[in-house]
């Protein structure tokens, strides 16, 4: 008890830096089904309010279909990045709030969010640095024990490490989803141009990496204390829709 207790104090003490108030990296995710037999109206909704009040700086937004999973068929919209200081002075104007009221809530069946995810700078790699999006996201959501997140984040700074050792091509991005759902949950993307790319040796790859970085019994380490700390992981494949974002 008392080890996981350090753990959860320390993931506190390295929150504060991830989370810091000047680094726009709050990004606000709602998640949207549409009404069965809906769809299409509910997408001509949402281009209409997107490229009508969602160009400016400030509400530029991106659109994805989720095409695996459990949530098939349902759609992401993806803000921009924030800082905490941007979001205390976010407004929607009465005519923004009423124009979505009108064009899309109609059609939607379920809504969950909005939800407020931290870009984890510190246990990324490779970024795209273009600020253009890939075709496709690859996204893998994680659900760690509670108390527990000092440990995860660990995990995650050596598979980092252990990428950057070897050069690797992979590219990927790290989130903690920090409010609006349920907690000690992370996500990590990879970013894709085509469903070729995704892997089909499982783990294998990025075994051999941490193997070669820590030593041969690595991976195997990494995988025991990884079903220690993770309770849960499931992933969706998020294809970007540009005629309905702004970003």
């Amino acid at each position: 008890m008392l080890k996981r207790t350090i753990s959860f104090a320390v993931a506190l003490v390295l929150s504060a830096g991830l989370y810091a108030q000047d680094k726009s990296n709050i990004g606000r995710v709602s998640f949207l089904q549409p009404k069965a037999g809906e769809t299409d109206k509910f997408l001509a909704g949402v281009k209409e309010h997107t490229d009508k009040y969602h160009k400016k700086d400030g509400h530029k937004i991106r659109t994805y279909r989720i095409a695996s999973g459990p949530k098939t068929g349902w759609f992401v919209r993806y803000s921009q990045g924030y800082t905490w200081a941007d979001l205390d002075k976010y407004t929607e104007s009465d005519a923004h709030v009423a124009h979505a009221a009108k064009t899309v809530s109609p059609y939607v069946g379920e809504n969950i969010g909005p939800m407020y995810w931290a870009y984890l700078e510190d246990l990324s790699y490779n970024p795209d640095t273009s600020g253009k999006p890939s075709k496709m996201v690859r996204v893998n959501f994680t659900h760690v024990n509670p108390l527990m997140d000092g440990d995860y984040i660990e995990l995650r700074r050596q598979l980092k490490e252990a990428h950057e050792k070897t050069n690797s091509d992979d590219s990927f991005g790290v989130y903690q989803l920090v409010h609006g759902g349920k907690m000690h949950t992370y996500a990590q993307g990879f970013p894709m141009n085509s469903w070729s790319e995704v892997p089909t040796s499982g783990g294998a790859q990025q075994g051999s990496i941490v193997n070669e970085v820590f030593g041969e019994r690595a991976w195997g380490q990494f995988m025991s204390k990884g079903r220690k700390i993770i309770y849960k992981r499931n992933d969706e494949m998020w294809i970007y829709m540009k005629d309905y974002s702004t970003r």
